[in-house]
């Protein structure tokens, strides 16, 4: 069964996971962009997902230490290296305040077209 870190549905994503790695492990995950990475102990090479740069595709490359964070340009698959093992906490981007906005509003105008429709039944029937 695939996790939801590798499957490409941000929706499924959890809004942090802690990835442990082995020493000498490479871990391939599906990030969003605006994700942010964290390394807690030893260095960590990530990199990014490839895009392309007229015509050549070219891949992000960062080295963390013990504490140093970064935040992807984009979505796609990140490539996680840890040469003495280590710990990464991957955080999920927060949507802009006017998604959830938008969100709660829409909630707000459903709750009061269906109150609004259930008075006008209850005002004709009298």
């Amino acid at each position: 069964m695939q996790s939801p870190w590798q499957a490409p549905l941000p929706e499924l994503q959890p809004a942090a996971q802690t990835i442990r790695l082995a020493r000498g492990q490479t871990m391939q995950v599906w990030l969003a962009g605006g994700s942010q990475l964290v390394c807690n102990g030893a260095a960590v090479r990530v990199t990014e997902a490839p895009q392309w740069l007229l015509s050549q595709l070219v891949s992000r490359r960062n080295e963390l230490g013990d504490g140093q964070a970064i935040a992807l340009e984009h979505g796609g698959w990140v490539e996680i290296h840890a040469p003495q093992g280590g710990e990464v906490l991957c955080m999920k981007p927060v949507p802009p305040g006017w998604q959830r906005s938008l969100g709660s509003l829409a909630r707000l105008l459903m709750r009061g077209w269906r109150g609004w429709r259930g008075w006008r039944v209850s005002a004709a029937r009298h």
